[in-house]
């Protein structure tokens, strides 16, 4: 009887053992679905895409917004095959996109430019991360994608700003300079260039006159017309006042440099009057050839000299030094 009473009373302690295992473990996977929620959610909330791939099963596993970001299913059995041979052309870009942030270097960060489903195009910086067994065998993977396309965007727009002057949206002194200094730098020896440079003829009178507004217009309007006249290659700014410049790249001789500070004279005329800038006024133009061994203050210098000449020729003219 004695054995029978033990018997029962361990059975009952052993069962009491496993109900409380089983709540124990019921309890654990309930904090881990809690878990698992509270990521997915945060993920779900963020800017965030996340896959992960596992290297012995040759699996990836990807949230439901990166999936539908990179156009591939959930879930992709035996990975390599399918990059390797898959034919489906956005199948493919996702792919592309899994197989570059798989290979950067824990760590390090890489920028991808990815086609939106809807069409768009956005910026993401890339990390990722490995996972190790207790024996430190990499089993593991994990990609995440950030979309930084907002901060792309207003880190250009900062730029822009500072390298465009804030009244004609051309090229600021600082900017232009540094600009032309850099293609004096790196241009052919052989390569013809030339630098121009112009100002408002009686600029002081018409603010005098008129007053700042309207020679901010005069500006404006000015800015206006030379950036309609130059070609793409060409690099217009605004050094300062009324003084504006052109660097002119690839110029067969100076024959062009001639009848292009022609054609600005002409270009002003025409845009300067009072129904479009409030008053009438003129330009006075300088250009220079470029020599092989020049820097910005030696372009500068002549073509201010060739800008002075203009004047003493009673402005509304231009002059070229060779």
């Amino acid at each position: 009887m004695a054995l029978v009473r033990d018997g029962w009373l361990a059975a009952a302690l052993l069962g009491m053992l496993l109900i409380i295992c089983a709540a124990e473990m019921w309890h654990q996977r309930q904090l881990l679905r809690n878990n698992q929620q509270r990521y997915w959610w945060v993920l779900t909330a963020t800017n965030m895409y996340v896959f992960e791939y596992l290297l012995d099963a040759d699996v990836i596993n990807l949230s439901s917004r990166c999936a539908r970001l990179l156009e591939v299913p959930q879930q992709i059995y035996q990975y390599t095959l399918v990059a390797r041979y898959t034919r489906d052309k956005r199948m493919q870009r996702g792919m592309q996109c899994i197989r570059q942030v798989v290979h950067t270097e824990e760590g390090q960060t890489l920028q991808v430019e990815l086609e939106r489903p809807d069409g768009s195009f956005g910026i993401y910086r890339a990390h990722s991360h490995g996972f190790y067994d207790e024996r430190g065998k990499l089993i593991s993977i994990v990609g995440l994608l950030v979309d930084i396309t907002q901060e792309v965007q207003e880190e250009r727009n900062l730029r822009t700003r500072a390298e465009l002057d804030g009244l004609t949206q051309i090229y600021n002194s600082g900017t232009i300079r540094h600009i032309v200094e850099t293609s004096l730098r790196q241009r052919h020896p052989q390569e013809q260039s030339a630098f121009v440079m112009l100002d408002v003829d009686y600029f002081k009178g018409v603010n005098d006159t008129y007053g700042h507004q309207v020679g901010d217009r005069v500006l404006k309007t000015l800015a206006s017309g030379l950036q309609g006249a130059v070609r793409a290659a060409d690099l217009l700014g605004r050094l300062g006042g009324d003084e504006f410049c052109i660097y002119l790249p690839h110029i067969p001789d100076k024959g062009f440099l001639q009848k292009f500070c022609e054609r600005l004279n002409e270009v002003a005329r025409q845009q300067l009057t009072v129904e479009r800038a409030g008053c009438a006024c003129t330009i006075s133009v300088g250009g220079a050839l470029v020599h092989p061994e020049d820097d910005f203050a030696a372009i500068y210098n002549r073509a201010d000299q060739a800008l002075y000449l203009s004047k003493t020729k009673g402005r509304n003219t231009n002059s070229v030094q060779v």
